[in-house]
């Protein structure tokens, strides 16, 4: 008798479900009109998104239209009047919504993961990356189905506007390898698949990746041959010049804005073991002169710094070490659900 009540109120439920859409309305308008087009390629093997809640009512999160190759080049379209010759791709890897039931409320939480890519002589060229998992509590959304729903909305934007401005990893892959890119593509690349490494600086993870050190500075050493930095090879110091890594002596380094830091390689990759102190200096509760430059983020300065030694031997016996993965296609960090949870 139960099982054909629910038969009968089946209909009604699928009905009275409410849906909340995710609307494609910011911007991504290719500012220096090199973009010919943008195609959606759905890797999804779930297309549903899935079901999060507002005050106890279920709402389907969905796109606006059910085709959403067109969706997406529409979008591309009505933002990008005069287009150039550059096709790009939107590779949507994960989406995915759910309901995280607590004591007293319902807290939503999404995951998302896509990448993208530019084609060229139908061979695709990787450029960005991203991955979202995110929690949703009652108590900081009004709405939390569209608090989602936004979010969604907005990452598929940035992650195409950051698109426009990467000039790309130079591995050629086919698009029938792009469910694999991320083992396919490392393997192709020089950092790993060499046994030597080419000493220099390297402005940017593309160049480290690709063993392509700048020639317009070097490594700079003290008279004892330990590393201060870098400077330019003309005889100019700049300090406003980010450095993403050094190599010496086959040596490489990650440049972090207090210090450099060698890389190490295991089974899962390479990585560098670092306090959270060196990685975010804003943290650090012991005095450190950073030089000129070195303040500037996470990312930006160079590896110039002036620090106590009493003060840096203080904070590393105190300090607690953790792997930090370096991934393998952007160069970003990669850090522990631990990271951090001491302070």
């Amino acid at each position: 008798m139960v099982k054909k009540l629910l038969l009968l109120l089946f209909p009604y439920f699928i009905f009275a479900q409410k849906t909340q859409f995710i609307e494609l309305r910011n911007s991504i308008k290719n500012k220096n009109h090199s973009a010919k087009s943008l195609t959606l390629l759905d890797r999804r093997e779930d297309k549903t998104i899935g079901i999060i809640s507002h005050r106890k009512e279920p709402y389907e999160v969905k796109f606006e239209k059910e085709d959403l190759e067109k969706l997406f080049s529409d979008w591309f379209i009505e933002d990008n009047k005069v287009q150039g010759t550059i096709h790009y791709f939107l590779v949507l890897e994960n989406l995915k919504v759910n309901d995280i039931p607590a004591e007293r409320s319902v807290s939503g939480h999404l995951e998302m993961k896509m990448s993208t890519f530019l084609k060229k002589n139908d061979k695709y060229y990787f450029l960005k990356k991203r991955t979202i998992s995110k929690d949703y509590l009652q108590r900081d959304h009004a709405y939390i189905t569209r608090a989602i729903a936004a979010k969604i909305s907005s990452e598929l934007a940035n992650i195409i506007k950051d698109s426009y401005t990467e000039t790309g990893l130079s591995i050629p892959i086919l698009e029938a390898d792009l469910v694999n890119y991320e083992k396919i593509i490392p393997e192709k690349l020089s950092i790993y698949n060499s046994e030597t490494f080419i000493d220099g600086v390297y402005k940017d993870y593309k160049s480290f990746a690709e063993q392509k050190p700048d020639k317009e500075f070097a490594i700079k050493k003290n008279k004892d041959g330990v590393i201060r930095g870098v400077k330019r090879v003309d005889g100019y110091d700049n300090f406003g010049k980010d450095v993403f890594a050094i190599i010496d002596n086959g040596i490489a380094y990650k440049k972090t804005p207090v210090s450099i830091i060698e890389i190490e390689k295991d089974s899962d990759g390479i990585f560098i073991m670092a306090s959270q102190e060196e990685i975010f200096p804003q943290y650090n509760s012991t005095p450190v002169i950073v030089g000129a430059g070195a303040a500037g983020g996470i990312i930006g300065g160079l590896v110039v710094a002036i620090i106590d030694v009493a003060a840096t031997k203080s904070r590393k016996q105190n300090a607690t070490y953790y792997r930090i993965g370096i991934d393998q296609l952007t160069g970003e960090y990669i850090l522990p659900e631990n990271f951090g949870k001491t302070k």
